[in-house]
């Protein structure tokens, strides 16, 4: 499993893990708090916030945070190689199984002189991710996206529509964890060899199940949708994505652009 962890989950398990840090004696976390040496040790509605709205996780009550962070403990256990980006990634990493550790941007295939995107060859690839429809089109005309074929190489697509709460927006469950059943059972009703998986809250927790299937999981997050030619406002104004746009990129379709997307970073992905 090769995986990296988004800032708003990253940060929420941070805060679980300060409310459940056991303590010496009376009011510790309250001094080591006003002295600055530790996190808030409460659930606040920043907190709420960036999950819900960022993420997609739904309804963030304490009890809820409390069981995806439990969700997020087993999980990332699981991480062969984690891809780093997070300077306070250093708090946690004792947590994890001895992971590879990589800068982020190595995940990234368009980057590299050699990408590890052509270990895809004749593989059955599933994509997770809410951009199913574009991503489907534009790898139809895959050669004619980047200067190097071995980026998006041959190989049998399927997809699986990742379910897209973010912002609030309804999406037919109760709770972020039925969502997550619910793919969690479509996956285990697919045959795939390896799962490549861009879906927020829910991204890692599926490339782990993914592991525990015994099969290959690339956890590459936001940047899924830049392997399939998908421009978003976040890269639009980095010159090396300037440099990497052609005519046949495109933006997600208006039927995958989420009630209220501007609330996410601005509309990051669109």
């Amino acid at each position: 499993m090769i995986a990296r962890i988004g800032t708003a989950e990253f940060y929420t398990f941070l805060r679980y893990l300060s409310i459940n840090k056991p303590t010496q004696y009376p009011l510790q976390k309250s001094f080591d708090y006003i002295l600055k040496q530790a996190e808030s040790f409460w659930w606040d509605e920043r907190v709420r916030t960036s999950m819900s709205i960022y993420v997609g996780f739904f309804p963030p009550t304490n009890e809820n945070l409390n069981r995806f962070c439990e969700h997020l403990l087993a999980d990332i256990k699981h991480i062969d190689i984690l891809g780093s980006w997070i300077a306070d990634e250093y708090q946690v990493i004792h947590l994890l199984n001895n992971p590879i550790i990589i800068n982020l941007p190595d995940l990234e295939p368009y980057y590299h002189e050699h990408p590890w995107s052509e270990a895809l060859v004749g593989k059955t690839v599933l994509v997770i991710h809410p951009f199913t429809e574009s991503i489907q089109r534009q790898y139809e005309k895959r050669q004619l996206l980047f200067p190097d074929p071995r980026v998006l190489p041959d190989f049998n697509l399927k997809t699986l529509k990742a379910v897209q709460s973010i912002a609030g927006n309804p999406c037919g469950f109760n709770t972020w964890f039925e969502a997550l059943d619910w793919m969690v059972e479509q996956i285990n009703q697919t045959p795939f060899d390896v799962a490549i998986i861009g879906a927020g809250a829910y991204g890692l927790p599926l490339a782990a199940h993914v592991k525990r299937l015994g099969k290959k999981a690339v956890h590459l997050g936001g940047a899924t949708q830049i392997l399939f030619g998908i421009r978003g406002k976040r890269w639009d104004e980095m010159p090396f994505f300037q440099k990497l746009y052609n005519e046949h990129w495109v933006r997600p379709l208006p039927s995958e652009v989420p009630t209220d997307h501007q609330r996410v970073e601005g509309g990051c992905y669109w």
